[in-house]
């Protein structure tokens, strides 16, 4: 009886050595390729949720941003703008004010725009604004609207576009005050085009050319942007067309601020024909 005692001590002691050895191993075993871009899925998807839940609150972010646009190296245009933007839920951006100095050369175009809802109301040193008004008015205007099929850190289904290739880095940086964790990848689309909102994506569709988007993101504790970068790259026209490539930086602060976005008196506004 003594013997199958200490044989069975001995068995039991065996079993919760190989428990403790399989824990071991998998605490120090290095993460597989695929779980760090399964932990970097869940991140952006995270940052997807938060993002809703600013737009079911009606909540606000104060932005700044600048975008180069050019051939290789060369810079064609820069644009320096910064603003603010009031969400709604399900629609996102409801409501902006955005203001910029559009150059290219040693021309300086200043432009500024209100968006509330589906009216628009632009100003700037190019506008053909009548004597005693100050704003052109447009509505339904899809050059100035912001959209769900912009490259925007604030546009959930861009999010979900780029977060199978998105990849968490060891960099940690802080904006608006709070640590910040960075992710990369990069993205083939369809087609890719230019309006006033911004930089917009879609699938193939025959009349415009595609192109890649390499892209940084930064999320703060709370899962929300903090900083975006984007290098988006078209594909050549032609053989022997150069690559268009635009690049874009963005800082977001100042989440929940209280803003105040209105439409303009009626009477410094003029109907854009």
């Amino acid at each position: 009886m003594t013997r199958l005692r200490s044989a069975m001590a001995k068995d039991d002691l065996m079993r919760r050595l190989s428990v403790l050895l399989g824990v071991l191993a998998l605490l120090l075993t290095p993460s597989l390729p695929g779980t760090a871009h399964a932990q970097s899925r869940g991140s952006l998807t995270q940052a997807i949720s938060a993002l809703k839940s600013e737009f079911a609150e009606r909540s606000s972010v104060l932005f700044s941003q600048k975008t180069r646009d050019g051939f290789g190296s060369d810079v064609v245009a820069l644009t320096v703008a910064h603003g603010k933007h009031r969400f709604a839920a399900k629609v996102g951006v409801y409501a902006s004010d955005v203001t910029d100095t559009f150059t290219t050369g040693d021309r300086p175009v200043h432009f500024r725009m209100i968006n509330v809802g589906r009216d628009s109301y632009t100003q700037g040193t190019w506008a053909n604004i009548p004597e005693g008004k100050k704003w052109l008015h447009r509505r339904d205007s899809d050059g100035f609207l912001w959209s769900q099929n912009l490259v925007d850190a604030l546009n959930p289904k861009f999010l979900q576009l780029i977060s199978s290739g998105a990849e968490k880095t060891s960099a940690m940086d802080r904006y608006d005050g709070v640590p910040a964790i960075r992710y990369d990848g990069s993205v083939k689309v369809g087609s890719l085009g230019s309006r006033q909102a911004g930089i917009y994506y879609g699938p193939k569709d025959g009349r415009s050319v595609g192109g890649r988007i390499k892209w940084k993101l930064w999320l703060g504790p709370d899962s929300l942007p903090r900083r975006f970068q984007a290098e988006i790259v078209s594909d050549p026209y032609g053989p022997e067309r150069e690559v268009d490539i635009v690049r874009m930086n963005v800082l977001y602060k100042g989440w929940g601020t209280p803003v105040h976005i209105a439409a303009p008196p009626k009477n410094l506004v003029a109907e854009d024909d």
